[in-house]
């Protein structure tokens, strides 16, 4: 007589993948009803409908969630601004302004009221945020000597015009969101996309 099959009890396992992001659309959750640093590991499970151990399995600390959430998020911005960037412009103010609304699509996700971050999460997320700008203004020095070479601009920037102008925009932009304050930076673009061009032309 052959062994009777044994069932599976209880749910499935939810996958790791899924697991994560569970957190990372709770946490924003919590961090928009209460400010980052009254926000507690407990809060964010709670609203993720998940246990203290499935947090743990994914982030070091609240302070570790929130440096992932900014370098996740600065990756795929970079990736978006690369892709836009690689292309030859046929246009190129359109070509700086689909860059620039790529930034400020993709930024809101990474502005947890950054300006407010204490401790190691401020350090961590405050090193990420000099580092993307940077990285930022690597391909924007690589596309503007691009364009110089193919005829576009009279000549490619100098790098501290580059990195005044994409960190004074990231500031701003950062600011504007975690103010609660989107529509106003949305309606911004076409004048930080003039200021773009004529900074960087």
């Amino acid at each position: 007589m052959s062994a009777p099959i044994k069932r599976p009890r209880g749910r499935p396992a939810i996958p790791k993948d899924v697991q994560r992001r569970r957190i990372v659309e709770a946490a924003f959750r919590a961090f928009e009803r209460s400010r980052y640093e009254r926000t507690t590991v407990a809060d964010i499970v709670g609203e993720a409908g998940m246990s203290s151990r499935s947090f743990y399995a994914h982030f070091a600390s609240k302070d570790d969630l929130a440096a992932q959430i900014v370098e996740e998020y600065g990756a795929e911005l970079l990736g978006h601004v690369a892709e836009i960037l690689a292309a030859t412009p046929d246009d190129v103010p359109a070509h700086v302004d689909r860059a620039l609304g790529a930034w400020l699509e993709i930024l809101p996700a990474a502005a947890i009221d950054l300006e407010r971050l204490g401790g190691d999460a401020g350090r961590r997320v405050g090193e990420m945020r000099r580092r993307i700008v940077q990285e930022l203004v690597d391909l924007t020095l690589g596309y503007m000597v691009r364009l110089h070479g193919l005829g576009l601009v009279p000549r490619p920037p100098v790098r501290a015009e580059v990195e005044l102008l994409l960190t004074g925009i990231e500031g701003m932009s950062l600011r504007y969101y975690s103010e609660g304050r989107r529509d106003e930076l949305l309606a911004l673009r076409p004048v930080l996309s003039r200021l773009l061009l004529v900074g960087l032309g």
